[in-house]
């Protein structure tokens, strides 16, 4: 090992991490709705997000490249969870093809090559096109580009280091088995390649310096090696794209486990099928093509009838803050044929949500520049909290209601759309203050009394807060709209001497009235949430 090798090495593994990256984030811009739509329509079932996986892995010839995607997609947000889970439980199968082309033909199918083209052509999209959505895809398209690159610089710097391998070495028995399992984990993490690790795996089967069960134990360990391309790409990724990789493992610890218990009567069965049908002995590259493809589906088949339990358990992996705020506490189901309950249980929900929508309030009235990421997270949070919300309560508005529990719906709902209302104002604030702070610097800063005030009335409306008291947040709303008042007074008064740009003012006019707006809609909710009588 020398420097020039080691260097080889690293410069491979940055180039794969640095194309995964700007693949998610080329995914993220120039995704939109369309692509949003088609994803969702390719997994909206468990059967089609596992022909999508198959096909896509069986045309690009390579499960790391569909299996990152997948991770990509979730990063951008653009795939759940349980869709990802099954592209990927699908490119395992799909990448069986690949030991089927080396068997029937002898050739080995090269990404590498294609990628220098792939990334002059998305670097080129995207210097002629930075702002639009054919950069974004060039930016894509140049990040997978960079991926195939890394992945065979990888390949070209290990590839002499697999096939000097002593493989012929290793005795029988389950010593053997385990070295030559460990064997090809070690060829596929090495070169990022399980399609490379089995073609070695079936080079060497062929010329007989490994028997047929030896030459299996190294397809199983290459097809959990595979493993470690997702584990890699995650690196810094989003707590989503973690639990997408995560059932890629288990996935595949899955398939290892049953196919190494399995591994002499599986061979034997195959072996005792394919020479049935050809009439004579098969070669050894045929039986282990089909062993990978077979065990790869016993995973499928193992793995379905626990799917939903599996990717309940990842889903509370990594949770965020966002994540956890976004997620229903007190509703279920059970407690619908108790109308009382219900709506006891809805109003909680309610408290939660209105709690979030005063921290985005207040967030993007936070003085000097807000954590414009942070507030549209939360936003997410706040909208999906919602959505389980309304699904609830739609459930639960059922003609049989009593009319002081109608009533309470009523007003709880009444709650939401203010809370719902706050939000958007606050999203166009956050907007505001992104797009006027070079004309109006001072404005947007969000100094002095009148930004206090606001500031002081969203945090008094949050029914969650410690003493929370409805008067006191009417006070406090109160005193902003005397704050308002005021500096809209002394505001045109500069103007109309001439010290402030009428421009400015404007602006600086709409901006405060949508902070304004946006804190009044909380109080307004905080309202409807006090007139609900609690059992």
């Amino acid at each position: 090992m020398d420097l020039e090798w080691l260097g080889r090495v690293v410069g491979g593994i940055g180039l794969f991490l640095l194309g995964v990256r700007l693949m998610t984030e080329g995914l993220r811009v120039a995704a939109g709705r369309a692509l949003e739509g088609l994803l969702q329509r390719a997994t909206k079932s468990r059967w089609r997000a596992l022909v999508t996986g198959f096909g896509l892995t069986a045309l690009v010839q390579s499960s790391s490249a569909v299996t990152v995607a997948a991770i990509g997609f979730v990063n951008a947000g653009l795939l759940g969870l349980g869709g990802a889970l099954w592209v990927v439980f699908g490119s395992n199968v799909g990448t069986t093809v690949t030991g089927w082309l080396v068997s029937a033909s002898g050739v080995d199918v090269d990404l590498a090559a294609y990628a220098l083209p792939m990334v002059g052509l998305g670097a080129l999209a995207r210097v002629v096109d930075r702002r639009r959505r054919f950069g974004a895809i060039g930016q894509a398209v140049a990040g997978l580009g960079l991926f195939f690159l890394g992945v065979g610089i990888l390949g070209d710097a290990f590839r002499d280091l697999a096939t000097s391998l002593e493989i012929g070495g290793y005795g029988a028995g389950p010593l053997g088995m385990a070295a030559l399992f460990a064997v090809g984990i070690v060829l596929t993490v090495s070169m990022q390649s399980s399609s490379a690790a089995i073609a070695v795996t079936l080079s060497a089967a062929a010329g007989g310096l490994i028997d047929l069960q030896g030459a299996g134990a190294m397809v199983i360990g290459a097809n959990l090696g595979t493993t470690s391309t997702a584990l890699i790409s995650v690196i810094g990724a989003t707590p989503a794209a973690r639990r997408t990789a995560a059932g890629h493992v288990v996935f595949n610890l899955l398939a290892a486990a049953v196919a190494l218990a399995l591994l002499p009567w599986l061979l034997g069965l195959i072996q005792l099928g394919l020479s049935f049908g050809a009439g004579r002995d098969v070669a050894i590259a045929p039986t282990l093509a089909l062993f990978h493809t077979v065990f790869n589906v016993l995973g499928v088949l193992l793995v379905w009838p626990f799917a939903s339990r599996l990717e309940a358990a990842l889903a509370r992996r990594w949770v965020t803050e966002e994540e956890e705020r976004s997620r229903p506490r007190h509703l279920d189901r059970t407690v619908l044929a108790v109308a009382e309950v219900a709506i006891e249980a809805v109003h909680r929900e309610m408290e939660r949500l209105a709690s979030h929508a005063c921290d985005i309030v207040s967030g993007v009235l936070a003085p000097g520049a807000p954590d414009a990421e942070r507030v549209r997270r939360q936003v997410a949070a706040f909208e999906s909290l919602g959505a389980e919300i309304s699904r609830f309560g739609a459930q639960l508005a059922q003609p049989q209601l009593s009319e002081e529990a109608s009533g309470a719906l009523s007003r709880l709902l009444r709650a939401r759309r203010h809370y719902d209302t706050a939000v958007e104002e606050a999203k166009v604030v956050l907007g505001l203050r992104e797009a006027l702070v070079d004309l109006s610097p001072a404005a947007t800063a969000f100094e002095g009394p009148l930004a206090d005030a606001l500031r002081d009335a969203a945090s008094a409306a949050d029914p969650r807060a410690d003493g929370f008291d409805l008067s006191e947040a009417q006070e406090a709303i109160g005193r902003a709209n005397e704050r308002f008042d005021g500096s809209r007074a002394t505001l045109l008064e500069e103007t109309a001497k001439g010290r402030v740009d009428v421009r400015t003012t404007v602006a600086s006019q709409h901006l405060w009235a949508e902070c304004r707006r946006a804190v009044r809609h909380l109080a307004r909710g905080a309202a409807d949430l006090a007139a609900v009588s609690r059992p």
